[in-house]
């Protein structure tokens, strides 16, 4: 097995086998980097033991052979989208007629956009076959992501394409339409060759002139016979890369265990393509030129905010310097400017706000009406604690904004009221 040293999402397909799951089943599987390109597949063969193994870079994708499938359009009933629980047992009962096995037997998926699709197409495979390869994968330590079908019916970007797969011997002709599905015959059933090989694929001969036909190089030279010119030769395997890249996800109802790590995967290959892919360099670039502008700005702005402060710092220094002169050594100008303005009040023997003269004018001039002073309080410098004092709301209101206004704060404390000298006041 090729190892592969690079960090990049890769997706590992496997193709599931038309036989019963069983320790000697060989499984047809290849790698797809991130980025693809026109490389063909390298198609292998092992069984699930003995298959390669994923670390956490890699999406597992089962891949659903054509003749496994068959395809149905339906007519949902409105509202059903508002009601997940009952959408399974919706589609049974719609396609109970049309299903060959029990629809209780028959595992069923809707195509993603169905909710905004009128008549959306339905996949249906046998549950038990399904079922038993996943596990084998499992088992093997494969945790499928991903079920896609292998052809899937065409759009409007595609209207009719036929491919033609395997060999001469072994082979058939598959057809994907975009109203009537995917059918496929087998070689056998087209031969002789002639002009009447694309009715017996039930086309009509403008839609066989606008398909699109692929071949494989077994089949080319048959295709060629049998449909005419245009036939355009492609790898083998090569049409795996249009089914993972299709938004088909067949693991729905019982099978969503994983769901969260398909999820997951979905991220990081989108993530991935982000990181890597060429069409997304611009884009790139763009990112971290944005970033870099934002670096720069931002440091910028914080040399700008840091030579104003310096500015600021010396500007206030100075002011304290010449203020007064005394002053040898600056740490901080605003506080040290204050305190010499709290000398020089002491010193001509001025009332400060935090002295109790003061502090007991204040309350007495902020009282409201009607509200008798407290006859209990204690004062330390710049604060006093009032005791045995019951103010109502509306009182306690217009207290708060009068001492605030006076340069005082106010606010409950345990039991009492304490009273503030704003410049000592704490948070």
């Amino acid at each position: 097995m090729p190892l592969y040293n690079d960090l990049h999402m890769r997706t590992l397909i496997i193709q599931l086998p038309l036989g019963p799951a069983s320790p000697t089943l060989a499984y047809p599987h290849a790698w797809v980097e991130a980025e693809p390109g026109t490389r063909p597949l390298k198609l292998q063969w092992a069984a699930a033991a003995l298959l390669p193994a994923a670390d956490r870079q890699t999406e597992t994708v089962a891949l659903v052979p054509a003749a496994a499938l068959s395809w149905h359009r339906v007519e949902l009933p409105a509202g059903l989208n508002k009601q997940a629980q009952r959408v399974q047992a919706a589609l049974q009962g719609l396609l109970e007629d049309r299903l060959l096995d029990d629809p209780e037997q028959v595992h069923l998926a809707l195509q993603t956009d169905w909710p905004n699709t009128p008549r959306p197409w339905v996949a249906a495979c046998d549950r038990a076959w399904l079922s038993a390869h996943l596990q084998a994968l499992e088992q093997a330590g494969l945790p499928v992501h991903r079920i896609v079908p292998e052809l899937s019916p065409g759009t409007t970007a595609r209207p009719v394409q036929i491919t033609a797969l395997g060999d001469a011997d072994t082979g058939c002709l598959w057809v994907s339409h975009p109203e009537r599905g995917v059918w496929g015959q087998p070689w056998p059933a087209l031969r002789p060759a002639g002009s009447a090989a694309h009715e017996r694929l039930g086309l009509s001969e403008p839609e066989r002139a606008s398909a699109a036909l692929l071949a494989e190089p077994g089949a080319v030279a048959l295709a060629t016979e049998l449909l005419g010119p245009g036939v355009r030769l492609m790898p083998p395997a090569q049409h795996w890369l249009a089914a993972i890249a299709g938004d088909w996800d067949l693991a729905q109802f019982e099978l969503r265990a994983n769901a969260r790590s398909r999820q997951l995967k979905n991220w990081q290959r989108a993530a991935s393509s982000l990181w890597h892919s060429p069409a997304w360099r611009p884009a790139r670039w763009g990112l971290w030129l944005l970033l870099a502008a934002q670096l720069l700005g931002l440091n910028a702005w914080a040399w700008k905010t840091r030579a104003d402060w310096q500015a600021q710092q010396s500007s206030w220094a100075q002011v304290l310097r010449e203020t007064f002169p005394q002053t040898s050594v600056v740490v901080d100008a605003p506080m040290q400017m204050a305190q010499q303005v709290e000398r020089l009040r002491q010193g001509s023997g001025q009332l400060g706000a935090g002295d109790l003269e003061a502090m007991l004018a204040a309350l007495g001039q902020a009282l409201p009406p009607g509200l008798a002073a407290p006859r209990q309080w204690a004062y330390q410098t710049g604060q006093m604690r009032l005791q045995d004092f019951q103010p109502d709301a509306a009182q306690q209101q217009a207290l708060t904004q009068s001492l605030s206004a006076l340069g005082y704060a106010w606010r409950a404390q345990g039991d009492g009221w304490l009273m503030t000298a704003q410049a000592q006041a704490k948070p």
